[in-house]
């Protein structure tokens, strides 16, 4: 009786990991299937924290680069379709691949969402917006702080004299650049680069 029940354990235990197995897979191809052979390449190589030694040498030559960026927060950040600016907590999001190109000197950027083909904005209110046609609200500048991480301030628009930064807050919602400090967590981001790009440096 004893082995009978041990013999009927253990084949449904190996059902149950064959039914886990199989729904896992399911649902790695259902986050895979919205994304070009491009974006999953992108996102299966995007892994490996960037780290600045403060050298602003790439800014010169209108350097582009493919990145996460990844909140100290603990959300990747995000822009959609509709041009919707939020955070992710899944590293395979395709939304969240970026397109962040030099425009100009001094740490300008433009950050662009490679499947969605939103630019990221920032308007005189400090609110983050998708932007289909790049213009000044698109640029932003680059800060290297001592912690590590990166800040993206806007390069057009400040309040009250003060920088607004991009900003994803705990729950993930972007936060208006008129609450927000070049000190906060919130505005911390680490780029993720891409190993297939470290490769074609190298």
């Amino acid at each position: 009786m004893r082995k009978w029940m041990l013999t009927w354990n253990l084949q449904n235990l190996l059902s149950g990991l064959y039914l886990h197995a199989i729904f896992l897979f399911g649902s790695v191809c259902v986050v895979y299937s919205d994304c070009t052979p491009e974006q999953l390449a992108a996102i299966m190589n995007c892994s490996r924290q960037e780290r600045h030694t403060r050298n602003y040498d790439y800014m010169e030559g209108g350097d582009v680069r493919i990145r996460q960026l990844f909140s100290r927060t603990q959300w990747f950040l995000t822009i959609d379709d509709d041009g919707n600016i939020n955070g992710t907590q899944d590293p395979t999001n395709c939304y969240s691949i970026l397109e962040i190109r030099t425009v100009s000197e001094g740490g300008i950027l433009a950050m662009k969402g490679i499947k969605s083909q939103y630019y990221i904005s920032m308007n005189k209110a400090g609110q983050l917006q998708g932007k289909r046609i790049y213009n000044e609200n698109c640029n932003f500048k680059e800060v290297f702080l001592e912690n590590y991480f990166n800040a993206y301030s806007s390069a057009r628009w400040t309040k009250n004299g003060k920088e607004m930064f991009i900003a994803l807050s705990q729950k993930g919602r972007p936060l208006r650049g008129k609450k927000t400090r070049r000190e906060h967590v919130a505005s911390h981001f680490i780029p993720m680069k891409c190993r297939e790009e470290e490769r074609r440096v190298d």
